[in-house]
């Protein structure tokens, strides 16, 4: 007789294991959500902090800049001579006195405008959840003990110390100590145009580090590495670049998110001129009347105010007011429409960068004992969050018609709006805010020092390493010849680039992407290569593929 089986117990524990598994798979996507809502709410909380940074100094870019017009409206209308002391008072040296007053208080609202906008942009980025960063605050240090020294912004480094009367040096590093110490930092990075931003020759394309990144990769496609490999000679100590401080790049005014703003010969009389039609739709509103060039001796001539001009001196301008957006910009490449013409200006922007540390619960599981116990679990920080943001004061002397026109600055900037990063970017080589780049400038500084890059004699600074790296690679003709074989001998079918095996072989570059055939199938020329191929667009259809590099 035949013992008869019992299921029961073997599927209760089928049953178990299939339950313990289902819990654990649903333990596991709960955590993943978690971690993914908890990264998700990290960047819009920083972009939303990097947005009110941006948009706060450029507001204070806007009020300065109308502020400095308004003063410029003053010394443009009879009131210079009828309102202020002594009055009445048309004689030259008392216009020439009263005019340089007006413009030591514009050199004033240079430096304090933005520099209010500075401070205001911390707190924004602070009340939207920031916290102040080690590296921001370091370079902002920095920059305070360089206005002490006066090798960087003393009149030995050729740096006026007065600015129109104004003796702005120490009341400028009074301004700053007080942003940086205030509730523990810097949180936003600003854009900034430091006196002692360092200038890079030659070989300035070793500050890309894009480039660093395809060496790595081995992204053949990357527009200066590809340049590089295939018309660069890599003679002699070619790492070795020239780091000079350009003291004469100082703007004169607030460095941090500055308006660039310059002031014009006394007498010049074209702002005037280019500005008059504008002056003389706005004053009446203020309740001034616009100089017009009385004579005494011209007995036609009745007003009673003198002819100042001759001795104003106006604030005006810089010619980087005049660059325009890229033709994709205007024309509508880019945008649902052609960019209005009205605000294809260059000049102040703000940018402001936040950066914050997402933490997650399931990247840092490991077993804490013998196999079988429980999976010890412990927060982990994953990569930071970067978030930036472009604001641009934004104002037309009429329609159609940007304010730069005018050349001198006038009161008609009504708004701050965000605009795409792409359309006026005013990071330069060197953003020492940026910590990839500070670490990547101390490399070369270190490297500049070096004779031979293969073999260094000394370690590089840290976190230097992954540049050596990337460098004795690019110094090895073999590893460039994986991308561009300069010694190439074609053949159809293409065969790829071999050291020992096939050293006449066909970088990647090189290679044949798709070859003419003839009647028996077999390949009779290249038609394109792996080259042609790196701006192909490998998406779907719904328009061109055109589109800014970056937007925030």
């Amino acid at each position: 007789m035949m013992k008869k089986i019992n299921r029961g117990n073997s599927e209760k524990g089928q049953t178990m294991i299939l339950g313990v598994i289902a819990v654990l798979i649903l333990l596991i996507a709960i955590l993943f959500l978690f971690d993914l809502h908890s990264i998700i709410r990290v960047k819009v909380k920083t972009q939303n902090a990097a947005d009110a940074a941006a948009l706060t100094a450029a507001n204070w870019q806007r009020h300065s800049l109308n502020l400095i017009g308004e003063l410029n409206m003053v010394k443009a209308c009879t009131v210079l001579v009828t309102d202020l002391e002594p009055f009445g008072d048309d004689t030259p040296d008392v216009i020439t006195e009263k005019s340089e007053l007006i413009t030591e208080m514009q050199a004033r609202v240079s430096f304090v405008g933005p520099m209010i906008g500075f401070g205001a942009a911390q707190q924004a980025a602070k009340n939207n959840g920031m916290n102040p960063v080690d590296h921001y605050t370091a370079v902002v240090s920095q920059h305070i003990d360089n206005l002490e020294n006066e090798d960087y912004y003393g009149s030995t480094a050729g740096i006026n110390q007065e600015i129109e009367n104004y003796s702005w040096r120490w009341a400028y590093q009074d301004m700053i100590e007080a942003v940086n110490s205030g509730q523990g930092g810097i949180a936003a990075a600003p854009n900034a145009d430091f006196a002692t931003l360092p200038e890079i020759t030659p070989n300035s394309w070793l500050m890309d580090l894009g480039l660093y990144r395809a060496i790595s990769a081995e992204y053949w496609c990357y527009g200066t590495l590809s340049s590089l490999i295939q018309n660069y000679p890599f003679s002699g100590t070619w790492w070795q670049v020239s780091i000079v401080e350009n003291t004469g790049r100082f703007t004169e005014e607030c460095e941090y998110s500055p308006i660039f703003i310059e002031y014009s010969a006394v007498g010049d009389l074209e702002p005037f001129n280019l500005a008059e039609s504008t002056l003389r739709a706005e004053a009446p509103e203020r309740g001034m009347t616009v100089s017009d060039g009385y004579d005494k001796t011209d007995s036609n001539d009745t007003d009673g105010i003198n002819y100042t001009l001759p001795y104003v001196k106006w604030c005006i301008y810089e010619s980087s007011w005049e660059s325009t957006p890229s033709s994709e910009w205007t024309d509508g490449l880019y945008l649902r429409a052609p960019l209005m013409p009205d605000y294809t200006y260059g000049g102040a922007v703000a940018k402001m960068t936040c950066r914050a540390e997402p933490t997650v619960m399931s990247s840092n599981y490991k077993v804490s004992g013998p196999s079988g116990t429980w999976l010890e679990t412990s927060t982990a920080e994953v990569s930071e969050v970067y978030c930036s943001a472009l604001a641009k004061p934004l104002g037309r002397l009429a329609e159609g018609i940007p304010p730069y026109v005018a050349k001198m600055v006038l009161p008609v900037f009504d708004k701050s709006r965000l605009i795409p990063i792409a359309m006026q970017d005013p990071t330069g080589l060197y953003d020492p805010f940026n910590e990839d780049q500070y670490t990547l400038f101390q490399f070369l500084k270190w490297a500049a020092t070096v004779s031979d890059i293969d073999n260094p004699g000394s370690s590089p600074p840290a976190g230097g390493a992954y540049y050596l790296a990337c460098l004795q690679k690019l110094n090895d003709v073999e590893w460039r010849s994986k991308g561009f074989n300069k010694s190439y001998v074609s053949t159809v079918p293409t065969t790829r680039y071999d050291p020992t095996s096939n050293p006449t072989g066909a970088g990647w570059l090189q290679m044949g992407h798709t070859y003419s055939y003839d009647a028996s199938g077999n390949a009779t020329a290249v038609l394109t290569t792996n080259e042609d191929t790196c701006d192909d667009w490998g998406g779907g259809g719904g328009g061109p593929r055109a589109g800014p590099s970056i937007l925030h």
